[in-house]
């Protein structure tokens, strides 16, 4: 409602909070891909899922913009920001390919079935500062 009423598909007027709210959400959401684009320097964002699939195309650039002034400039340069391809399953395609990932990187190897399951390194952490805490009081 909020998209619709910010660009009316009609030749309507439209809505100047829808629009400012919109515009908003653009520059946060360009000063966040920014902090990322800082901090891993990735050669490409794609904007997808849902969301992205309803508000990318209209504000793709403002985001684009926003998030290229706000970054530093060697990453910047280096980034490109588009829409993703794999519509509004992308998170679950994305999910569908963390048990493959592990597959191949056992080397296509199948975990054997009389193998203990390995420690969570979590567990292990929280386990060694129990056993800290036990033995020195």
């Amino acid at each position: 409602a909020l998209l619709s009423a910010a660009r009316p598909g009609d030749g309507g007027e439209a809505d100047p909070v829808a629009a400012r709210v919109l515009a908003e959400t653009a520059e946060y959401l360009g000063a966040g891909l920014a902090d990322l684009v800082n901090l891993f320097q990735p050669e490409r964002i794609l904007v997808g899922g849902w969301a992205g699939l309803q508000l990318g195309p209209a504000f793709l650039e403002s985001v684009r913009d926003h998030t290229l002034a706000h970054a530093l400039r060697h990453p910047a340069g280096r980034v490109g920001i588009a829409m993703g391809r794999l519509g509004p399953d992308a998170v679950t395609v994305g999910a569908a390919i963390l048990p493959l990932a592990a597959f191949f990187a056992r080397g296509g190897r199948r975990v054997p079935v009389d193998s203990p399951a390995p420690v969570p390194a979590w567990r292990a952490a929280l386990g060694g500062r129990l056993a800290g805490q036990r033995g020195g009081g």
